[in-house]
């Protein structure tokens, strides 16, 4: 764990963005066409060709859109978790219980 020499953690009095809230090009006009469309959702075709485009780049057949890097995180830690423990019972976390380093 890195402590500073003067022992004293201060915050950071700026702020950090993991995923800013912005738009604008290409997107702009998707968010502006699912609005039109009244279809504000988390599906649809837009993400529907992102996740073919994406599952063809990697060579697999299946890929998700998530909401942010800090869900594609979280699913990354489920998914090694499962690999390594097995899957969880219900109401329970892969790793619960493990230590997990994220460096």
């Amino acid at each position: 764990m890195f402590i500073p020499e003067n022992h004293k953690i201060e915050k950071n009095p700026e702020r950090i963005w993991l995923s800013s809230p912005t738009m604008h090009g290409p997107e702009f006009e998707y968010m502006k066409e699912a609005y039109d469309t009244n279809w504000m959702s988390t599906v649809g075709k837009n993400i529907n060709e992102v996740e073919k485009i994406a599952a063809e780049k990697a060579e697999v057949k299946y890929a998700v859109g998530l909401s942010a890097c800090t869900a594609a995180l979280h699913l990354c830690v489920k998914l090694a978790g499962e690999r390594l423990y097995g899957k969880p019972a219900i109401s329970h976390g892969a790793v619960e219980g493990k230590k997990v380093i994220a460096v």
